[in-house]
């Protein structure tokens, strides 16, 4: 049972690592938001990190409001120029057609990991080298879980877009010609 007045404690079902937050943290400043995904919790603290990938060490005391919040929806990755996604793929290493998804419609009603790969621009998952640049990441063909995985640790830099490139991508993605 959370103590009283531990808004974070009180979230139903508590919040877990891994989760997208909005929290309204009180200071002796005023109020202010931190959005980011939950990366450690305690009988008395909650760190989020936000996606500039500032990490806020926050006392539970100082939350006055909690909730969550779906992955950032993103632009229609369709609509993207063509020259834009060559490029981004150029410096990723992949290469073959071009399929694009979101985020969000990717990772709904999926289970958060607890940690993802660290903080940068590229990441080995399951093997398979992905690039974070801007509000995309890339990748080559891979299992849906490794594309899920990909998008899990971009997301959590701000990336709203992915970028599979060769013969398939996970159901829901669109090729484009």
């Amino acid at each position: 049972m959370p103590a009283p007045n531990d808004v974070v404690g009180s979230l139903d079902p508590p919040p877990s690592q891994g989760e997208r937050v909005s929290l309204r943290v009180l200071s002796d400043a005023g109020a202010r938001e931190v959005i980011g995904f939950v990366t450690g919790l305690s009988a008395t603290g909650v760190r989020v990190v936000d996606r500039r990938g500032v990490e806020h060490a926050l006392e539970r005391a100082q939350v006055d409001a909690i909730r969550r919040v779906a992955v950032a929806l993103g632009r229609r990755p369709e609509a993207t120029p063509r020259d834009l996604l060559d490029a981004l793929a150029q410096r990723a290493g992949a290469s073959g057609p071009a399929w694009v998804g979101r985020i969000s419609s990717l990772l709904e009603g999926r289970t958060p990991p607890a940690t993802v790969p660290a903080w940068g621009e590229w990441a080995e998952v399951d093997g398979v080298r992905a690039r974070f640049e801007g509000e995309w990441v890339t990748l080559p063909t891979a299992s849906d879980s490794t594309v899920v995985a990909a998008a899990w640790w971009a997301t959590r830099m701000g990336a709203r877009s992915v970028q599979v490139r060769g013969d398939a991508a996970p159901d829901g993605f669109t090729l484009l010609g």
